[in-house]
């Protein structure tokens, strides 16, 4: 017997465990791999290996699995992050080398943390399947268990977990399987990706928790999109057109993550493509967008917080074992990308928090909203399908057909430049009015940093006043959207003591202004948090009459207002010759003193 190199001249205790060994190895030769260990692959089967891809499993199912993992190996912890509003747990599985739980001891180990999300629309379950799959495969079969050593996962299997416990088979008609799905949208009715600002949801306050503890390098969601049809089984997009992150990992991002990515998938069989419209609906030809998301949703959040975010958007028409096929070799590229290049990861996003933390970030206008222009272009192979154009007999319209019998390669144009169409000065700091409860808990929320003020005093502060807006005639997410109408200005304003002062010297300062600036897509503004300055009631209790005995004071004590009475006099003989107008007019001056700051914008900024 070829004798085991650690041990030399075995002791009573080592002699007993080497034939323990021994033994055990003969019974069961694969258990410490797992590799074909039937028993072991028939205990960890899924649910949807198990109905070959038919069906995905329902809450309880799920956590079992995760459970039976739990107990399996030391690798996996499962706990929770929070409660749905139908009283279900909000799941969240760690995996570690060592079992480790926190962050701060995971990064004691200069590892790199990935948080893979699925289920924010629960009728999308891919990512969820993929990650039972995923995690088993390491953790028993020693597949890939190597990424471990620089990766650490953390997994929200489920999001949306009341919406997803709602299936049926008429969810996603178009999708092409699992049989039943739930609902794209919460119990509340809220939909998720349009939450990750606002907060409304308690599923969503209680995932920016566990964000802004974690601060994960890299944030993957994964969802299944509608759109047009091609021959990939998955399309991405990865926030690399605008300056949401710090240009250091958008660099980064671009040419060593981004760049791998497509090259490893097309190497595994399943090469991707971006998420995006063609310029002309339905035409390939005419060049293709990617689309660009601010940080309502998923990959923008992160962004915003100079992290990694991709979006994973995989294609209705595809097989469903084809679509977590496709989202398991997504995780594993993008963990071996990490793992690789872990140090240069590391040290961009260092480099990229001071950086945020400085003025030197502050010397350019941040963009908001960014299009295409249509100038610079590449040439890239785009796998399509032979399509036909008919005139439909059920509705009259023109009907797009694919032949899935005709794959064609199409060169098409990728519009590679975006500029800005709405752009700010970023301020020195924000000081925000201490009565707004609210907001300040979704600072807190988002791991904004700030102070509050002891004393009041004056300050120069640019503000913005509302002039009107205009509301949506539909709600949105329960809410009212308004296009907020304002003016900029430069005032002396005194802020009271227990003001919130949030200085831009932070990583979180694209968040802040995401939030506080009024014309920035998904903003507070935007959501109806300051509706009643944007449209103020200027309520104002007074008998006209009064004026009479008001309107002499004001003109004794203010000789350029008698100056423009009498000059509005003389210019509008009707106005001289009405009394109740003349009243009306003392009456207004005084009203808009009274209620002088309603339309003032509550976040104030601080110029340098």
């Amino acid at each position: 017997m070829k004798q085991i190199p650690f041990m030399k001249a075995p002791g009573p205790f080592k002699f007993a465990v080497l034939v323990f060994t021994i033994i055990f190895t003969l019974l069961y030769p694969t258990s410490a791999t797992g590799g074909d260990n039937p028993s072991l692959r028939k205990k960890f089967l899924t649910y949807s290996e198990e109905t070959n891809f038919a069906k995905t499993p329902k809450f309880e199912q799920t956590r079992e699995f995760f459970h039976r993992l739990e107990e399996y190996s030391p690798m996996v912890h499962n706990t929770t992050f929070g409660t749905s509003p139908m009283g279900r747990e909000l799941s969240l599985v760690i995996v570690d080398k060592d079992g480790l739980t926190t962050p701060e001891e995971i990064r004691a180990q200069g590892r790199v943390i990935i948080l893979i999300e699925s289920c924010i629309h629960s009728g999308e379950p891919d990512g969820k399947d993929a990650s039972m799959i995923f995690i088993r495969d390491m953790v028993v079969h020693k597949k890939n268990i190597d990424i471990l050593d620089n990766v650490s996962f953390l997994f929200v299997p489920i999001f949306n977990v009341d919406g997803h416990e709602n299936f049926t088979a008429l969810n996603r008609i178009n999708q092409n399987g699992p049989d039943e799905l739930g609902t794209r949208n919460t119990a509340h009715q809220f939909n998720l990706n349009r939450d990750f600002l606002k907060g409304d949801a308690p599923e969503m306050r209680a995932w920016l928790k566990l964000y802004n503890r974690w601060i994960p390098e890299l944030f993957i969601d994964v969802h299944v999109t509608n759109g047009a049809d091609f021959q990939y089984v998955m399309t991405y997009a990865i926030d690399n057109q605008t300056n949401n992150m710090e240009p250091g990992i958008t660099r980064w991002s671009s040419e060593i993550y981004e760049k791998e990515l497509c090259r490893r998938m097309e190497k595994v069989g399943f090469p991707i493509f971006l998420y995006g419209s063609f310029k002309k609906y339905n035409a390939p030809e005419s060049g293709f967008i990617a689309d660009t998301f601010d940080p309502r949703y998923s990959q923008g959040y992160a962004a915003a917080h100079n992290r990694l975010g991709l979006l994973i958007e995989n294609h209705i028409y595809k097989p469903y074992k084809q679509r977590v096929e496709a989202t398991i070799e997504a995780f594993i590229a993008s963990a071996r990308i990490l793992s690789e290049n872990k140090e240069s990861l590391q040290e961009t996003l260092h480099k990229a928090d001071l950086y945020t933390s400085t003025s030197a970030s502050r010397q350019e206008p941040f963009g908001f909203q960014y299009r295409a222009t249509y100038t610079d272009s590449i040439m890239v192979d785009y796998l399509s399908w032979g399509r036909d154009t008919t005139i439909s007999d059920l509705s009259g319209g023109e009907w797009v057909t694919h032949d899935y019998t005709d794959p064609i390669t199409l060169k098409i144009p990728v519009f590679t430049k975006y500029e800005p169409t709405f752009s700010i000065k970023i301020p020195e700091a924000y000081i925000l009015m201490p009565q707004y409860t609210n907001v300040i808990e979704l600072l807190d929320l988002h791991g904004v940093q700030y102070k509050r003020l002891t004393e009041a005093a004056e300050v120069d502060v640019e503000t913005y006043r509302y002039t009107g807006g205009t509301f949506s005639k539909r709600q949105s997410e329960g809410r009212i959207p308004v296009a907020a109408e304002f003016t900029t200005q430069t005032e002396k304003l005194e802020y009271p003591a227990g003001s919130i002062y949030i200085d831009m010297d932070q990583p979180a300062a694209k968040i802040a202004m995401w939030l506080l600036e009024p014309a920035a897509p998904g903003s507070l503004t935007y959501w109806g948090f300051f509706n009643v300055h944007v449209q103020s009631t200027n309520e104002f209790w007074i008998r006209p009459q009064y004026m009479e005995v008001k309107g002499r004071e004001m003109l004794a004590n203010d000789p350029e207002l008698r100056a423009r009475f009498e000059q509005k006099k003389k210019d509008d003989p009707t106005f001289a010759n009405d009394p109740q107008a003349i009243l009306m007019y003392f009456y207004d001056i005084v009203r808009k003193r009274s209620h002088q700051n309603n339309e003032l914008h509550p976040a104030w900024r601080v110029m340098k």
